[in-house]
């Protein structure tokens, strides 16, 4: 065996033997893997995802655990607001606000604003936006009509029964398409956000 082949089948071997030893520690004692990338859940530090190669760290509130990537689990709290309600957070180092395709259900499909970090749903626990609409014992548009019964009416448009909700206090804007051709595409993005001609098409 060439010395170069044996150099790197033992290196190989050595990454291998770490990344096995980090993700068997992370997930026996619910601890964080070594190798990891941070996601902060609240736009702050006391709640977070570690994203691991083959496993989830989460820490929320005072709860601790480590999952397998393919598990799905949301957040839960301690001390559980009693009402249904939701909230985003925010990254605001954009110049331009685009938006990103978030979440697919048959053909229709939610878009965020890239000013947008995540979009939270607090029902009994708190999770994410498209866990909630997956795991909710609800079609897709009860889950949307939850949300934007929170919201104030703002306009609608003439092209089928487009419209635009809104919330100064939650920072949110939600623009539920509804054309004459079909499209039910929904976008989502803050206060300030309009209607764009290229939406809804």
């Amino acid at each position: 065996m060439k010395k170069g082949l044996k150099t790197t089948l033992i290196v190989l071997g050595v990454l291998i033997g770490i990344i096995a030893l980090d993700t068997l520690q992370a997930k026996i004692f619910d601890n964080s893997p070594l190798l990891k990338i941070r996601d902060n859940l609240d736009g702050g530090s006391t709640d977070y995802m570690d994203k691991g190669l083959f496993v989830n760290h989460y820490k929320c509130n005072q709860e601790e655990i480590t999952t397998f990537k393919n598990t799905k689990y949301a957040c839960s709290f301690s001390v559980k607001p009693k009402k249904f309600d939701f909230y985003i957070s925010k990254d605001d180092n954009h110049d331009t606000i685009k938006f990103n395709d978030y979440f697919t259900v048959a053909d229709r499909k939610i878009y965020l604003a890239n000013n947008i970090r995540e979009f939270y749903v607090v029902d009994g626990e708190t999770m994410i936006l498209k866990s909630y609409i997956s795991n909710a014992n609800q079609t897709m548009d009860d889950s949307i009509k939850k949300l934007t019964d929170k919201l104030d009416y703002f306009d609608i448009l003439k092209d089928g029964g487009t419209t635009i909700y809104k919330s100064k206090d939650k920072d949110i804007t939600m623009i539920t398409c509804k054309t004459i051709v079909g499209n039910k595409d929904i976008y989502i993005g803050n206060y300030s956000t309009n209607y764009k001609q290229n939406m809804c098409i």
